[in-house]
This record gives structure tokens, sequence and C-alpha cells, in this order.
């Protein structure tokens, strides 16, 4: 008796179960993006480099890397769970980017003036945990608003060059991780099309050498005497184009 009761009660169990994931599956939906990025530097990522005596600052060194940052390109993929809460949707995701950003013309024209040389690139890699707010106004418009937060990779690839005063150089810089953070409002255009304007905040960076760095009073570095940790506040506006599966 206590052994069909049993069965009965786990026969109930999983007709529940079964019940209740056929309801939850008619309010979420599985969602897989994919995004192209256009972002214009912001913070002291946008500042200009501080030149020496002769008008001039090749290599830039830590004093000055992480500045004069001009409009980039980026993508971007994400993976998200909708919920219908009723008055919109709600959707925790995760977010991966790759933003890529180059110095100004003038500085990469004084690189090719100093012996042929190389001038650097920038890299940011942020990670985001958040979520996103919509509501569908009617089939085309649905606009919504997002906040995520995570870790941001930086990378600044290495500078070459040969100049009198600092003869043959090549200067190599650590990756840094700080927490960033993003904001966005935007709108989706049907289901599978959306555009965005966000603020991506990467925080403050220390710019220190991989490995030894040169001895910077021979570099002419506008304050190479100080040994104080070179910091640098990035920040991004970006449009954002993404496209949704």
């Amino acid at each position: 008796m206590r052994k069909n009761n049993t069965i009965k009660a786990l026969c109930l169990l999983a007709a529940f179960v079964s019940a209740s994931f056929g309801a939850k599956a008619q309010f979420t939906h599985l969602e897989q993006s994919i995004y192209l990025n256009f972002n214009l530097p912001t913070a002291q990522f946008n500042d200009d480099v501080l030149l020496n005596a002769l008008d001039e600052q090749v290599p830039m060194t830590r004093f000055n890397a992480g500045k004069d940052a001009i409009f980039g390109f980026g993508l971007g993929y994400r993976v998200s769970y909708r919920f219908d809460v009723g008055f919109g949707e709600v959707s925790p995701y995760l977010h991966a980017d790759f933003q890529w950003n180059r110095v100004s013309g003038d500085m990469r024209e004084r690189y090719m003036n100093a012996g042929d040389g190389k001038a650097p690139n920038y890299f940011n890699v942020p990670i985001f945990v958040g979520v996103n707010y919509r509501y569908q106004l009617n089939e085309i418009f649905t606009p919504f608003a997002e906040f995520g937060i995570g870790p941001d990779f930086f990378f600044i690839t290495k500078e070459t060059g040969n100049t009198p005063a600092a003869g043959n150089f090549k200067l190599r810089y650590q990756t840094t991780t700080n927490v960033a953070f993003q904001l966005g409002a935007g709108c989706y255009f049907g289901q599978h099309v959306s555009a965005s304007i966000h603020y991506n905040g990467y925080g403050k960076h220390a710019i220190k050498y991989n490995g030894n760095g040169p001895e910077e009073v021979h570099l002419a570095a506008a304050n190479a005497a100080t040994t104080a940790t070179q910091t640098r506040s990035i920040g991004m506006l970006s449009l954002r184009i993404g496209f949704h599966f």
C-alpha cells in the first residue's frame, strides 16, 4: 500500500514538474546576440600626451601610454534569457566585448619618423554580468535599458623606434584588470536588430612595464624623475548595433 502511494506521489510530482517547465517555456526565451561597436574614448583615455621640449613625445613611456586614443571599433557577444514579467521583459545576461583603439594620426606619424617605429594600440576586453529591461510598444519598436558590471582587461601593445634622445627602444606593458560597468539604452527594431548608446566605464588602470622598463631619464619623458604609479582612467561612449537570434 505504501509502495503504491509512493509511486503515485512520484508520478504526481513528475507531472507537476513537467507542467511547470511547460508553463515556464511560454514565458522565457534563450537569446544570443552579436554586436558591432563604434567607440569614442572618454576620460584620460582621450587626453593629449605631454610633449617634451622638442615638441614631440616618442616613445610615449608609461607617463603617456593609455592616452591619445581615437575613435575605435569592437565586437561583442552576449547570451541572455528573457523572462516575461507582465509589464515587459527582464533579461539577465553574460556579455563580452573586444574593443580596439589606435593613437592619433599625428602620434603614429611621429613613430614612423622615429626609425620607422611602431606606435602602441589599445585593446579592452570587458566581461559583463548584467540585466536588460525591455517594453514592447508595438511589433516594430521595443525600447530597452540595461546595466552590467564585471572585469575589464586592458592591453597596450609594444612601442618601438629609434630617436637621438632615446636610442633604439622597445617598450612592453603589462596587461591590467579593473572593475568596469556599462550603462545603455536603445531600441529593438522587430525581433532581430537593435541600436543603442552605451557608456562603458573601465575604471583606473595602472600603467606598468612588462619586465624592467628603460631608464626613463634617457627617454625625455616630461616627468621622468617621479616614481609614482601612473594610472589611467579609461572610458568609452559606444554606438552599438546588435543582431539577435
